[in-house]
């Protein structure tokens, strides 16, 4: 509605004819379009580090409103070649699009994306929490306080503040369950809470030896090393 009162806005400006049955086709293809990509990331668990690579972002956006854009003009030739008197061929729609509409679709996904990115770190993250079950008694235990996580078939043991808590999960699904940017798996039994690290050293061998804000010592393995990427720790 906004980008449809904008069209008449403009049209009045500059004394132009408006045709509400093509602001529609115009602007409701375009919008439409962003509601797959909401879906999307309320379907999916996304994680997001706690800096911003601009580069990164750009190319992951531009392609994506590019994508947008083509696919908009597509459906928008269709409908004005099958529905309307007054058709538009899919060069001039392009052209359109792009001059009129790119800057608003990077704008918008930029939005979904801090906000996504918010959500994720500010909100989910601190609320998110792990129920443990000990006979009758149920322990909670909040995601910020966890420091690391090791298997121990069939449960995890969870350390924190220097207490071990059995939990009946595996690594992946207890993985999953954080749904934090935060925990990274550092080897096959282990998984880490990065915040928690104070200090890397290497074994010269492709492993390194983490050693945590109490001096726990935990393993790197080489098989695990990209895990650790530069949005998330950088050594």
């Amino acid at each position: 509605m906004l980008m449809m009162m904008h069209d008449y806005l403009t049209s009045v400006l500059f004394n132009q004819s408006y045709y509400l049955s093509e602001s529609l086709v115009f602007k409701t293809n375009i919008v439409l379009l962003v509601i797959p990509i909401l879906i999307s990331g309320a379907t999916h668990k996304y994680k997001f580090s706690k800096e911003i690579n601009v580069t990164k972002l750009m190319l992951l956006m531009i392609p994506s409103v590019i994508i947008h854009i083509l696919i908009a003009s597509l459906l928008i030739a269709f409908i004005s070649h099958t529905l309307m008197r007054d058709s538009f061929t899919f060069e001039f729609l392009i052209k359109n699009k792009f001059n009129q509409d790119f800057i608003f679709l990077l704008t918008i996904y930029g939005l979904m994306f801090l906000i996504s990115r918010y959500y994720a770190i500010n909100i989910q993250s601190n609320t998110t929490k792990l129920t443990i079950k000990s006979g009758k008694q149920r322990q909670i235990i909040h995601t910020a306080d966890i420091d690391w996580i090791t298997a121990e078939t069939p449960y995890v043991g969870i350390w924190t503040n220097g207490k071990k808590y059995l939990y009946s999960s595996t690594l992946t699904n207890t993985l999953s369950e954080l749904n934090n940017d935060d925990f990274v798996r550092i080897h096959r039994s282990t998984i880490v809470n990065v915040s928690k690290i104070e200090k890397i050293v290497s074994r010269a061998n492709g492993d390194y030896d983490l050693y945590l804000y109490d001096n726990t010592q935990l393993r790197l393995s080489r098989n695990y090393r990209k895990q650790l990427d530069h949005d998330q720790l950088k050594f």
